[in-house]
């Protein structure tokens, strides 16, 4: 075939307006590629899971080869699928386990799992398995490029090891590598370094296109909320919040006494996260006796560590669901109050604030605590001079400093008005944030929060890892030579409710 003509029906696929639906469709039912995580903590594949991997991936293979599935019009080779489909499910057995709040390894029947849901994905597609290749024939190339796009020029040896940018299947890379140059994505050139390899214009152009099907299809986003739940899982979430904000338990007290919770009342609380506000607060002593609260959160792994507080504590009146803001799982007017606390700047505002008003019975009360509007943590001087890396690699990329970091003024009231509540309150609150603590500091807003992430993606794996490694190493150096007074600043958020319309 031609290169021009692989390069056209190639730049025809990758252009197809569904693609990112695809794509979406992917991540949401499980079908994913873990290239996000940053190695602070991986769970070891035992040897049965090692075994029942290894005779998986050869028949997704065949089923494939004779269902002649080609990307693009480009047959692949039986051991090239064969990898394939083991870096694959072995991806979705770990993204699998990193989900659990205690697991620590991958076995026989997370791999069994994770087939499952390859299976079942595939079979609601039109173009059944093909759908997998296409997916992960987005993912891959964008992390290449991207190496290739950051390294300027990046030594043929060192792109085919993988080490810069492929935690996962290096194996895959030389036949990628082929594809890339027959397409004339990637040039060759021979230096007093060895080989090089280095962008062309075409290559620039498919990359482009990857980062936009990535960004639409919201593949991004779910990978930064994707870590942020898989780091809150596995540090001490509630001592890292208290020691960066230590006056927020003061804070959110006053917005609950803000709220007309009564003794008896149905509560529900978004976000609910590691239950700090529900359970850690007393928010379900302040409906006793006789009420229920309601604790939605979206990570599984935050939901098993929250039913394993209540069930230590003997909390009986909260009921943890899993759940998303945006679509919550109950029936219209259900609660009396309902509320989120420093959580909707990590959704879809509008839509979240009209599920809580749905949920919430006619005259009950809507609430959420705000952090500052779109706070910047540079305002505390010594962060300023520790995030400067940040900083500029974000300005090099064209990108603002900083993601969900708080919402645009007045964008959550607009929300609660177009909701049609009613009696719509606003107050300021104190805000005090310290980085007096560097590590929890940067534990929190960097590698928790992943406020960041939108920068630190365009990274490739290893330069990741280092770039963290190096900062969190610059803030140790930093804060021992900041005063106190540079470590700290008030910012100011909000408290707001509003009311459903009576019947």
């Amino acid at each position: 075939m031609a290169t021009r003509s692989l390069y056209a029906i190639s730049w025809q696929i990758i252009t197809d307006p569904e693609l990112p639906a695809l794509v979406r469709r992917a991540y949401s039912k499980g079908v994913v590629l873990d290239t996000w995580m940053h190695g602070e903590w991986q769970a070891k594949i035992t040897p049965s899971a090692q075994r029942r991997l290894e005779v998986l991936a050869p028949d997704l293979a065949a089923q494939v080869l004779t269902e002649q599935t080609t990307w693009p019009a480009y047959p692949f080779s039986p051991l090239y699928l064969t990898h394939l489909f083991q870096a694959v499910l072995t991806s979705m057995a770990l993204f699998s386990v990193h989900t659990q709040s205690d697991a620590e390894r991958v076995s026989h029947s997370d791999v069994d799992h994770a087939l499952a849901t390859l299976q079942r994905f595939a079979a609601e597609e039109p173009l059944g398995l093909q759908a997998v290749v296409r997916v992960f024939h987005i993912i891959w190339p964008f992390e290449d490029l991207n190496a290739i796009r950051y390294f300027r020029r990046l030594p043929r040896l060192e792109f085919l090891s993988g080490v810069s940018h492929r935690p996962w299947v290096q194996e895959l890379l030389a036949d990628q590598l082929s594809l890339y140059l027959r397409m004339g994505l990637v040039k060759e050139s021979l230096t007093g370094k060895g080989e090089m390899l280095r962008l062309t214009p075409r290559g620039r152009n498919f990359l482009q296109e990857f980062e936009r099907i990535l960004e639409e299809s919201g593949e991004l986003d779910w990978r930064a909320n994707q870590q942020r739940w898989d780091i809150f899982r596995v540090m001490d979430y509630d001592t890292v919040f208290n020691t960066v904000f230590p006056n927020n338990i003061e804070d959110t007290q006053t917005f609950l006494d803000s709220l007309p919770i009564q003794p008896g009342m149905q509560v529900l609380e978004v976000g609910a996260g590691t239950g700090r506000v529900c359970v850690d607060m007393g928010l379900h002593e302040r409906v006793l006796p006789g009420g229920q609260v309601a604790a939605v959160e979206p990570s599984s792994a935050l939901v098993a560590h929250l039913q394993k507080k209540c069930q230590d504590r003997q909390v009986p009146n909260v009921t943890v669901v899993p759940g998303q803001a945006e679509n919550l799982p109950f029936e219209s007017q259900v609660f009396d109050v309902s509320m989120a606390v420093a959580v909707l700047h990590f959704t879809e505002v509008e839509q979240a604030v009209r599920e809580m008003a749905r949920v919430t019975k006619p005259g009950g009360w809507v609430g959420a605590a705000l952090p500052p509007p779109q706070i910047d943590v540079r305002e505390i001087p010594m962060a300023a001079l520790w995030l400067r890396p940040l900083s500029d690699l974000a300005e090099e990329f064209g990108l603002p400093f900083g993601d969900r970091n708080g919402l645009p003024p007045g964008q959550v009231e607009e929300a609660f008005r177009k909701a049609s509540l009613q009696d719509v309150t606003i107050r300021q609150l104190p805000f005090l944030m310290t980085a007096e603590d560097h590590r929890a500091f940067f534990t929190f807003f960097v590698k928790g929060a992943a406020f960041f992430q939108h920068t630190l993606a365009r990274l490739p794996y290893r330069e990741r890892v280092h770039f963290l490694y190096h900062l969190e190493e610059r803030g140790r150096q930093i804060a021992s030579q900041t005063q106190p007074a540079e470590k700290r600043h008030v910012y100011y958020g909000e408290a707001i409710w509003g009311r459903v319309p009576p019947a």
